[in-house]
């Protein structure tokens, strides 16, 4: 068997920050190669260019390393039709600083009107991908992204915002404001009682919990017998777990980035694990016929699993405020300490609110103690509403049963 593949990336991008009291640039520049794969005799290899001329050598390179991997069933991404998402403002350009400059300035500006001192950091990009291989897949698209975040100190209080889009927004002071604001409510901000609460977690707080999960449903980890999970296990039933590159966040593609076509897969549905994330290598080493879910950090690397954008569903409740007693997290951080293979996290909450009889009181400096798989299963509301943050799309969703430890 074999064959070959040339992924194509272009980048260029500008990043932009202020913080003490200066206004600094981060980064700024422009970026392009070639990653190539090639099989021979059912062995995959790998190599990588940045000039265009040296492709057809690199082929050959990628053929000759591909004797010192595992044999198996690999196949390239056959021919396909596939969707086309909306994913690229011709208006955003990252070469003009200036523009990017004076945005950060405007949050600057809306972060400070109430008195805090700000940090900005906002970034424009715009990529251009293409893919071609042996087997009939051909294939590209360019996208563009901008993200904003705003910090914002007032005395003790901290407070945020983040925006990302395909574009710029219709405000980024409203950005500002809201952090400015998050600020001036967490001002002198006390710690909860150490015990059990019923934890509501923002999308920006529930990306944690998404973080310590998905490793578990790798179809690697699921190869190499390294997650717990199995087709068919079960937590709440009111969760389900998408991924969908056609879904509007920050990480839509027409297809991943071997070929195949974006689409809604579930990974988790009505509470029940159906599918794992596998690209075409680590699904041909499995033994399956199985893709989707395939990302490249750059052209130098090897293509690997990656999500594209994960959808949480909706639920059913309208105000969560009907719960009763509960905290509201809007910031936690830890994951990358938690227990990937049990569940088990601990997260350091810095942004929260203990909501008691309709009365907020700001709260922090505590942490969550517990499991994810437990989490899953003792839901006790999902908002209707669903928000954007980043590549999450997700709902507001109601713990019960979290240890919160001071």
């Amino acid at each position: 068997m074999s064959g070959h593949e040339v992924y194509h990336v272009s980048s260029r991008a500008a990043r932009l920050s202020f913080s003490g009291g200066e206004l600094k640039m981060k980064e700024w520049g422009a970026s392009s190669g070639y990653s190539i794969r090639a099989l021979n005799s059912g062995r995959l290899g790998f190599a990588f260019c940045q000039d265009e001329k040296d492709v057809k050598e690199k082929i050959n390179d990628a053929r000759n390393h591909a004797r010192y991997s595992v044999k198996s069933g690999f196949s390239f991404a056959p021919k396909a039709a596939f969707r086309e998402p909306d994913i690229m403002d011709p208006s955003l350009e990252p070469d003009d600083v200036e523009a990017l400059k004076a945005l950060v300035d405007e949050a600057k500006e809306a972060a400070s009107s109430k008195g805090g001192k700000p940090r900005v950091i906002a970034t424009a990009e715009r990529d251009s991908i293409a893919i071609e291989n042996t087997a009939g897949f051909s294939g590209g698209y360019e996208k563009s992204a901008f993200s904003l975040y705003v910090e914002c100190m007032h005395n003790d209080g901290y407070g945020f915002a983040f925006h990302s889009s395909k574009g710029l927004p219709s405000s980024v002071a409203e950005h500002g404001r809201k952090a400015a604001d998050m600020a001036l409510s967490m001002q002198k901000a006390g710690k909860p009682e150490s015990g059990t609460y019923t934890i509501v977690m923002q999308p920006e707080a529930l990306e944690s919990i998404l973080e310590t999960l998905m490793p578990s449903l790798s179809g690697d980890w699921k190869r190499r017998k390294m997650t717990k999970l199995d087709i068919g296990e079960k937590f709440d039933k009111g969760f389900s777990l998408y991924e969908d590159g056609l879904a509007k966040g920050i990480n839509a593609r027409p297809f991943d980035d071997e070929g195949t076509p974006s689409e809604r897969r579930a990974l988790i549905e009505t509470g029940e694990v159906k599918s794992f994330l596998y690209d075409r290598e680590t699904a041909a080493l499995a033994g399956i016929k199985a893709s989707g879910a395939c990302s490249r950090e750059s052209f130098d690397s090897p293509p690997s699993i990656g999500a594209s954008n994960l959808v949480i569903a909706p639920g059913s409740w309208k105000d969560l405020g009907e719960i009763g007693r509960y905290i509201e997290v809007h910031s936690a951080h830890g994951s990358h300490t938690a227990n990937l293979t049990t569940g088990d996290i601990g997260l350091e909450v810095s942004v929260a609110y203990l909501v008691e009889k309709g009365k907020r009181k700001p709260v922090r400096g505590f942490m969550l103690s517990g499991n994810v798989f437990d989490m899953l299963s003792n839901i006790e509301a999902i908002e209707k509403k669903q928000r954007t943050y980043g590549s999450l799309i997700a709902p507001r969703i109601a713990f019960r049963g979290v240890r919160a430890v001071t």
